[in-house]
């Protein structure tokens, strides 16, 4: 059974290739972690699974609607959104042009906003809110979507280590409930989190579970021996 298949796929962004002769597969109901060095091809694996970019060569399959949450804290102070109209913006493809929310676009706000705890906060203006909690209102806008696959950049960077795990237990909780979780993170430990980690080169170096890939060889030489790695111990 799989929800994301890569089948000898090659990418390339401009006349650079970025991903060269992949195949992965990734089940439904798991959490994956995508690490790499910079220009390693995360954010181009991503495009191939969002549909935002198709392969120079090779087939992408994925069985299922994809939602896909951007990684950012910053906010523009003049533009006053609150927490409500941010989690909104992730029921507009489904509500039509004239966006009048039915029902079941308000249950699935409601329900998003619970599930990141941001219900109290709803009416908060987003700039008025901590990181952690901004990045839980663009997780929510991932959630409201009720897509199958939910893919996210970076969700926990720039977070204190609270707001990071808080991050990371929706995630967990959503592919408990059968959802699809693929992230990038060049948190090491984050991954740790994770049913399987995909480690990228412009190739696929490692495609394991934590404990294996983070014992890989290959794996370990894309990063600092002496770094972020070593402090990313393996699940025992």
């Amino acid at each position: 059974m799989r929800m994301i298949h890569l089948d000898e796929v090659t990418a390339h962004r401009g006349k650079k290739v970025a991903l060269q002769d992949v195949t992965l597969r990734i089940a439904p109901g798991t959490v994956t972690a995508v690490v790499g060095p910079n220009g390693a091809g995360k954010s181009t694996l991503f495009g191939l699974i969002s549909g935002r970019l198709r392969p120079t060569a090779g087939t992408v399959t994925v069985d299922g609607p994809v939602a896909e949450v951007l990684q950012t804290t910053m906010v523009d102070p003049h533009v006053r959104l609150t927490v409500h109209d941010v989690v909104c913006m992730g029921r507009y493809p489904s509500c039509g042009h004239l966006r009048r929310f039915r029902p079941a676009d308000r249950t699935a706000v409601t329900n998003a906003l619970d599930d990141v705890d941001l219900r109290t906060h709803e009416r908060h203006a987003l700039d008025r809110l901590s990181g952690g909690q901004r990045q839980r209102a663009l997780l929510a806008q991932g959630l409201a979507q009720e897509a199958s696959i939910l893919l996210l950049d970076e969700p926990s960077a720039g977070l204190d280590r609270l707001s990071q795990e808080r991050v990371l237990e929706v995630i967990r909780t959503q592919a408990d409930r059968g959802r699809t979780v693929v992230f990038s993170t060049h948190h090491l430990p984050d991954a740790n989190h994770a049913d399987t980690v995909i480690a990228l080169s412009c190739s696929c170096v490692c495609c394991a579970p934590p404990g294996q890939a983070f014992t890989d060889p290959r794996v370990r030489e894309l990063f600092d021996p002496l770094g972020s790695l070593e402090r990313a111990p393996a699940n025992q």
